[in-house]
Formats: C-alpha cells, structure tokens, sequence
C-alpha cells in the first residue's frame, strides 16, 4: 500500500484530507485499520489554536479499530483482532512505571510517536497503549472507552463514596461521562452544571439528581440552597478557565475535594483563598492510569461490558471521514446539540 487518506490541521479552524504516505509499523508498533474515532476536546483546541498542533501527522486518539499490520516483536496479538487505544504510551521499566503510575512515564510519548492517529485510514499505536476487546463489542462502543476512562481516573482521584454529594462542572462529553461513572458507583447525590438545553436532556437521561443551567442559575447560589450552605463534598472540574475553577472552589465543602480534569490552555487569575480558609484539597486527574487494582481503561470496557453506560445517549452526530471538515465543525458549536461527535470510517 502506498498511500492513504489522512486528516492533517492546516490553520486555525482549518482541517483537510491529504493523500499521505503508508509506512508499516516499526518494532513495538502497530497499525490498525481506523475504523471510529471520537472528536475529543483537546482536538479542538488544536483546531482553535489554544493548542499548537502537529501540521504533519494526523491527530485522533479516542480510536477504535482492527489490527492491520503487527511491527516486530510484538507479542499477544493478532491480524483482526478488535480493539482501543490510550492516548500515549510508556516504558514500563522507569520509577513511575514500576510504581504503576505509568501516566507520568518519564519517557511517555505520543500513541502513534510521530506517525498518524485516528483521523486517518491506518492509525499507527505502541504496544503498550493497546487493550483487546470483545468480539461483540462495536466500534462505537469501543471509541468511548478513552474518554470514559478519563472519566472514571477523575471520579477514583476524587475519592468519593456512596456518602457523598458530588458536583459536575461543564455538560460536555467528559462531564456527561463524570455522571455516569458517579451514578454507576453510586454516590449520594449527583449535580450537574450545563450551558445548551441539549445537554440538560442528556444529563436528565443519565439520572442527574440536580441539573443548573448557567444561562438561568447562579451556581454558587443554586448549590447553597440545596446543601443548606454545606457545599457539596467532591466538585470535579471539567470545562477550564477562570470561573469555572473559582466556581468549584465557591461551591465545594469545607475539607471537601476538587478534581481538576480539564485541559486548561492559559495562565488564570484565580481566587486561592477559599482553598486557604476552606482547607478544600486541590487535585489534577492526568488521563488515565492505574485506580485502585486495575486500569482505568480496563475498568472503562468492564462497564461498558456491564451495560452500565448508556452510551448510545451522548453519540450524537456519526460523519465518514470524508466529511471531517463538518464533523470539527459541529463538534465546535455547542449550539448545534452536539456532545460526542464521532468519524466512522467503512471497511478498507
């Protein structure tokens, strides 16, 4: 094979189909036929230009796929087996590693390490970023699994329990997933901050015991009332910026926890002295890793196994890799009712 199809960053808000070049997997590598991909919030802000992207290799890490061509020694695949990918991978030997904290990997590095991701026709992945999955499981299924995992390593960073009362900032992709891994570990008390009416619906249909739309509700308010001035005991931020982190700080108990997961791209003014006076604990969630005995990504495919969530709820728009342009279009606007946007691509 000489070629492929691939979506490359060309500007800001620009993204286009390129006939690039196919190279086979090199040792510790392999390629997998693309076969979905999900637009994840990071991808746009490349696409905006928050991030600066990579302009020569394709982008695209929520993949699910088939394996196409296995670089050499590789062990513990096969040709067609169905599966997903993290997003970087690691060495396994470094302290961090052998500690399993392989999410700070001193030698972590890209999934595809300078070759092409999940927007194109062959996506190239080390081996350690790999998990096979059921034969039964669809592709669809299969693309969630990263973000869902993203999801759950903030809900274990966060600590909280059936005892609790836990607040999710931002009704995005990664927000609605923050729901689901809370109602499917059962806490307390479930709320929901969301900015389009598509989102509330969708939050709705989760089981969010509270949902606040931020266009009719002040926040700190709305939590106020409903804690009889408590606060709320895990707050898990998922949108970035200045206001909605000293929202989750305003809003979250005394010693209670904040969670921190969304990809924050500027310097903040932000107001410390509620963490000061709150004793409130501060905490990052980084991807994925190990919580408690197994993966995060594994603990991900066991719930989607479970039927624990209702995925099919937050796929909202399906285009052929062919559309691209369109897909980042309307995963851009949230005012198109878009939460997961997802390219699928035909057998090739």
């Amino acid at each position: 094979m000489a070629s492929m199809k691939a979506a490359l960053y060309t500007d800001i808000r620009e993204i286009q189909i390129q006939d690039v070049d196919y190279k086979p997997p090199e040792p510790g590598y392999l390629t997998l036929n693309t076969r979905c991909t999900g637009i994840c919030g990071s991808d746009l802000h490349n696409y905006f230009g928050e991030w600066k992207p990579d302009l020569d290799v394709a982008a695209g890490h929520e993949v699910c796929g088939t394996v196409a061509e296995i670089g050499a020694g590789v062990t513990g695949f096969q040709i067609g087996d169905l599966v997903t990918m993290e997003c970087f991978s690691h060495c396994g030997v470094c302290l961090y590693c052998r500690k399993g904290l392989y999410n700070h990997c001193l030698e972590r590095k890209w999934f595809a390490h300078g070759s092409h991701g999940g927007f194109a026709e062959y996506t190239t992945v080390h081996v350690s970023s790999l998990y096979p999955l059921p034969d039964d499981m669809t592709f669809e299924e299969g693309t969630l699994v990263e973000p869902l995992a993203v999801a759950h390593r903030a809900l274990a960073q966060s600590g909280a329990t059936y005892q609790d009362r836990v607040a999710i900032i931002g009704g995005g992709t990664i927000g609605q997933l923050c729901l689901a891994v809370a109602k499917a570990i059962g806490v307390k008390e479930t709320l929901i901050t969301v900015k389009y009416p598509h989102q509330a619906r969708l939050a709705n249909d989760l089981g969010a015991d509270h949902i606040i739309d931020i266009t009719q509700d002040d926040v700190p308010d709305s939590v106020q009332d409903l804690t009889s001035g408590s606060g709320m005991d895990v707050v898990i931020e998922t949108i970035g910026g200045a206001r909605a982190f000293n929202e989750a700080t305003t809003i979250v108990r005394k010693r209670g926890t904040v969670v921190l997961v969304a990809g924050y791209f500027e310097d903040l003014e932000v107001n410390l002295s509620r963490i000061v006076w709150s004793e409130a604990i501060i905490t990052g969630s980084n991807c994925y890793g190990f919580s408690h005995m197994q993966t995060d990504f594994q603990a991900a495919i066991d719930l989607i196994i479970a039927g624990r969530i209702p995925f099919t709820k937050l796929v909202t728009h399906r285009y052929p890799l062919e559309d691209i342009k369109e897909a980042f279009r309307i995963a851009a606007d949230k005012s198109s009712g878009a939460v997961k946007v997802h390219v699928v691509q035909d057998e090739h």
